[in-house]
């Protein structure tokens, strides 16, 4: 009988557990359809590495995306360890013209966002629990919806013709986030990028040297 998505990924946070600084192996299973999928699991577990060498690699992968905006560093208060979180600033998405640029994922994230304007951002957090941390990463993407594209050369501004005054008036208007933007949900795609590179990240980790702290 095969197990459910759930089932595995607390089969994966024990073997984690038990196994301390192990290396990490956690891409790759079958779906109840029997078909691969090769999915990360979101959040990842990570060993209890210290809390600045996670918050390091996490933030600096992040940033092959994304411009940060906030950071809450994993912090120790007392005896306890506090959740740790990143912001990023939405970006419009990469086209097929922009190759160096990784935030469009190949495929069909690519083919939209060349085509329509499409903006991304990220929440990511980083929690400590038990004896390992597990970081949670949420990529959110939207279509532009406005009357007039964003950042375009047109302008609502007319010249006049007559002997009324015209006030210079170059008032800068802060929208709300979402308005003129239509929410697509999440970019699965990416996150799985970035939970892919992050346990290659701590791997790495592992080989050069990184222990768990208690």
């Amino acid at each position: 009988m095969p197990f459910g998505k759930s089932t595995i990924a607390v089969f994966l946070l024990l073997t984690v557990m038990s196994h301390g600084c192990a290396r990490l192996s956690t891409g790759g299973w079958k779906t109840a359809d029997d078909e691969p999928t090769m999915a990360m699991p979101n959040p990842l577990p990570v060993p209890f590495y210290p809390r600045e060498l996670v918050m390091d690699e996490v933030s600096d992968e992040v940033e092959d995306y994304f411009r940060i905006i906030k950071e809450q560093r994993v912090r120790l208060t007392g005896n306890i360890l506090t959740e740790g979180f990143i912001d990023t600033e939405p970006k419009i998405g990469s086209s097929i013209l922009e190759p160096w640029r990784k935030d469009s994922s190949a495929g069909f994230e690519l083919a939209h966002a060349s085509l329509q304007t499409v903006r991304r951002w990220a929440k990511v957090r980083v929690i400590p629990s038990a004896d390992l941390y597990l970081i949670d990463v949420k990529v959110y993407k939207e279509l532009e919806d406005l009357d007039v594209p964003l950042n375009s050369s047109i302008s609502g501004r007319t010249i006049r013709h007559d002997n009324s005054l015209d006030f210079n008036r170059e008032e800068v208007v802060e929208e709300a986030p979402n308005r003129g933007w239509i929410p697509l949900g999440r970019d699965y795609a990416l996150e799985q990028t970035i939970l892919t590179k992050l346990e290659e990240r701590f791997n790495r980790a592992a080989e050069n040297g990184a222990t768990c702290v208690r």
